[in-house]
């Protein structure tokens, strides 16, 4: 891995900052708008689009926890298809975090049958998340439901690695929260309180979207994000027998055929590999996505929607048995 930002803007473990592009500056008025469009809603399973007869896509979070970036993916998603995306606990409200990857896997994967009882199911993941979603297709088959598509954004089965958690890189979390939400990345390495410059930048820049957060949910922030990078490094992905489209960046070191070569023994079902034209953390705006779109919805047109006995093996999910969901009016902060 080379010095420059990735994994969605986290500077690795060299410390070192890259000077800001034009694709920043996009990356940045994008991620305010979403903000803006999702509502700072943190609900754990967010309808990003509902209604429609095609398959739902599922989107598992990115390591930012939430995700508000996959609203980017709608304009290029077939109309018919609903979307939906999962976040992070400990975002909405002080609960403890998962200690790995299986309870992740297993969170999700309930929730994904309280949204629709019946597989098959379509998951997409981009960067960590795209780990994620593989964990969740490893779930989900091993209880017996289909995986009709997993979409893997760019990710590696050793991204997480190149990443660290050490106590003295808070200051890399805190910067790459205030980039993921918008705001200038200002954060720096002596800084002997990083969270608390953290507030005082989003205090002082009303407008951008967290500026309404209480001081317990920007701090949350930091939190989740180390405890989700964690538990990615320690997982180590079993095997999956599901079709899986590879979405691959090409502007970055890493080859395709490298990237797609790391999956090998977590992948038994067919691979298909879309190459897109950017970096790694520019994935989700429009020119690329616009393909990553157009991608999943030729292999989505094709899927046979979910319908009532379709997975005989599976008991149909009832609400009392998981935590309420967006429908019940529980909190969303």
């Amino acid at each position: 891995m080379t010095t420059r930002e990735r994994e969605d803007g986290l500077v690795d473990k060299s410390g070192v900052k890259a000077l800001p592009g034009a694709e920043e500056f996009a990356w940045a008025r994008q991620r305010r708008a979403d903000i803006r469009r999702a509502g700072g809603v943190l609900d754990l399973v967010l309808p990003l689009r509902e209604g429609g007869t095609g398959p739902a896509l599922f989107c598992a979070p990115p390591l930012v926890g939430a995700s508000w970036c996959y609203l980017a993916l709608l304009p290029h998603l077939a109309p018919e298809h609903p979307v939906y995306g999962l976040q992070l606990r400990g975002l909405r409200r002080p609960e403890p975090l998962p200690v790995d990857m299986a309870e992740v896997a297993r969170d999700f994967a309930d929730r994904i049958r309280l949204a629709q009882p019946y597989g098959p199911y379509h998951l997409f993941g981009w960067s960590i998340g795209g780990n994620t979603a593989h964990a969740i297709a490893e779930e989900l088959e091993r209880r017996g439901h289909e995986v009709g598509l997993l979409v893997i954004g760019d990710a590696m089965p050793g991204l997480p690695n190149s990443l660290s958690v050490a106590d003295d890189n808070l200051w890399l979390v805190c910067d790459f929260v205030l980039r993921e939400f918008g705001y200038q990345p200002v954060v720096e390495p002596d800084d002997p309180d990083p969270a608390h410059r953290l507030l005082e930048v989003v205090r002082g820049r009303p407008g951008l979207g967290l500026h309404e957060w209480p001081d317990r949910q920007l701090l949350a922030l930091p939190h989740v994000i180390r405890n989700n990078l964690a538990v990615a490094q320690r997982h180590v992905p079993g095997r999956v027998r599901c079709p899986v489209l590879f979405l691959s960046a090409t502007e970055d070191a890493q080859a395709t055929e490298a990237k797609v070569a790391s999956w090998d023994d977590h992948v038994s079902g067919p691979v298909d590999v879309v190459e897109v034209d950017c970096l790694h953390e520019h994935m989700l705006l429009p020119v690329p996505v616009a393909r990553i779109g157009a991608a999943i919805s030729a292999r989505l047109g094709g899927a046979v929607p979910p319908r009532p006995g379709a997975n005989p093996k599976s008991p149909e999910p009832t609400a009392s048995a998981f935590e309420s969901l967006i429908a019940t009016g529980e909190s969303r902060t």
